[in-house]
C-alpha cells in the first residue's frame, strides 16, 4: 500500500513539474536558448557549473549571430532613431530592443531574453517607423556583438539571459 501511494506522489509530482520553456517555438534565437537551456540543465541552478556554461553560451550566441535567421520572427521594439555617420555616409540608425509582453504564454522565453539591434538605415526608411512600435526585422550583419554583453542573471522570479547588441545593415521592417 505504501509502495503504491510513493508511486501515486511521484506521478503527481512529475506531472506538476514545470516542463523546460519554449521547446516548440518557431523564434529562431528562442528555439536556440531553449535548446541551450535543454543541453545544460544545471547551468542555473548549480554555482558550481555556471561560470562554464555561461561562457560556453557566450560563444554561442556570437556565432548565432552569423547565422541568416539570427533575427527570424523575434519580436522587438524601436526605441530612438538617431542621426549617425557610417562608412562616410549620413545614415540614421534605429535602435531596437526586446520587450516584456503580459500576453505571451507562459512556457515562452520571449520574456526572460533581452537583446539589442541597432539597425543602418536610410533617412526615408526611417521616418516611416515610429518610436515604441513592435516589429520583426530582417537584415544582414554589420557589426558583431561582444561576448562581454552576453550575460545571464537570476533574475528575481526567472532567470534573464542577456543576448548582446548587434549592428544590422539592409534593414526591412514588419509592424507587429
Amino acid at each position: 500500500m505504501r509502495k503504491l501511494l510513493y508511486v501515486l506522489m511521484a506521478i503527481a509530482l512529475f506531472a506538476c513539474s514545470e516542463s523546460p520553456k519554449g521547446f516548440d517555438s518557431k523564434i529562431f534565437l528562442e528555439k536556440e536558448v531553449s535548446d541551450f537551456i535543454k543541453l545544460n540543465p544545471e547551468w542555473t541552478k548549480n554555482v558550481n557549473t555556471e561560470a562554464d556554461a555561461t561562457e560556453k553560451f557566450k560563444h554561442k550566441m556570437i556565432n548565432l549571430s552569423n547565422e541568416p535567421s539570427f533575427l527570424t520572427d523575434f519580436p522587438l521594439q524601436l526605441t530612438a532613431i538617431t542621426d549617425t555617420i557610417v562608412s562616410d555616409q549620413a545614415v540614421k540608425m534605429g535602435v531596437f530592443k526586446s520587450f516584456k509582453d503580459e500576453a505571451r504564454p507562459k512556457e515562452s522565453l520571449l520574456n526572460n531574453l533581452e537583446l539589442e539591434i541597432r539597425a543602418i538605415m536610410p533617412a526615408d526608411q526611417a521616418a516611416g517607423l515610429t518610436i515604441d512600435k513592435k516589429y520583426t526585422l530582417k537584415g544582414m550583419l554589420f557589426k558583431q556583438g561582444k561576448r562581454a554583453d552576453v550575460k545571464f542573471f537570476h533574475g528575481a522570479e526567472t532567470p534573464i539571459y542577456t543576448l548582446g547588441k548587434y549592428t544590422f545593415w539592409n534593414i526591412q521592417t514588419k509592424g507587429i
